[in-house]
């Protein structure tokens, strides 16, 4: 029988799955999403943009005039890869987070897909910049959700106007005002409780994007 956490985050994947669209579709130029989630190992960051956005962010003067394609993804990796390593500046408690690693890819839909994962952010505030946004068109943006382990941490559209976004946290990477974990003597039960706990986080960050992305489209309509 299911736990009540356990039904919430089923309910919430649910209503995510029939918000979200039906099919796969490519990013349209200069949409660009990122989903941040803190875990027990570091910040974890995973950015999709068109490949054609990607190039007019990392490649600029380089870029060519005609449309990229996949087929020009590897003669470019290596300035895709250092842009990616400075697409954000992410800070927590004033002090830069170091990068872990980093890995780059595309998708059939020839959306480049950029995963980091940074050290864990213990001190007060988190923050995220994305100076590459500047220059950029007034269409242009990215729609950031940040969660921890156990807290949906915020959301913000990021505009070549307003790069920053900040928010405190716990020593523990979580919303300010969530409990500590207590001590769980089962570590079964431990495993079990962690990855209930991510996965409402998961899917409320879902909910909340699909929400702030179909606004954000009905907007640029107008």
């Amino acid at each position: 029988m299911l736990s009540p956490l356990s039904r919430i985050a089923f309910a919430l994947c649910v209503a995510f799955g029939l918000l979200a669209p039906t099919r796969a579709n490519a990013h349209d130029p200069l949409e660009i999403t990122t989903d941040a989630h803190i875990d027990v190992a570091g910040l974890n960051v995973h950015t999709t943009l068109s490949l054609d956005t990607a190039a007019r962010i990392c490649l600029r003067a380089e870029a060519p005039a005609r449309r990229l394609a996949s087929a020009d993804f590897s003669q470019f990796r290596a300035q895709f890869e250092g842009c990616a390593r400075g697409f954000y500046a992410l800070g927590s408690g004033g002090k830069q987070l170091a990068l872990l690693s980093l890995s780059l890819s595309l998708t059939p839909e020839d959306d480049l897909e950029m995963r980091a994962v940074y050290a864990r952010p213990t001190a007060s505030p988190l923050s995220f910049d994305a100076s590459g946004l500047k220059g950029l068109p007034p269409a242009a943006g990215i729609v950031l959700t940040v969660t921890g382990q156990r807290s949906f941490l915020g959301q913000k559209l990021l505009r070549p106007d307003d790069t920053r976004f900040e928010r405190p946290i716990t020593a523990q990477g979580e919303e300010i005002g969530t409990p500590a974990l207590p001590p769980v003597s089962d570590p079964v039960q431990r495993a079990d409780d962690h990855r209930l706990t991510v996965l409402l986080a998961l899917a409320l960050s879902g909910v909340a994007f699909v929400f702030a992305f179909s606004a954000w489209r009905r907007r640029r309509s107008r």
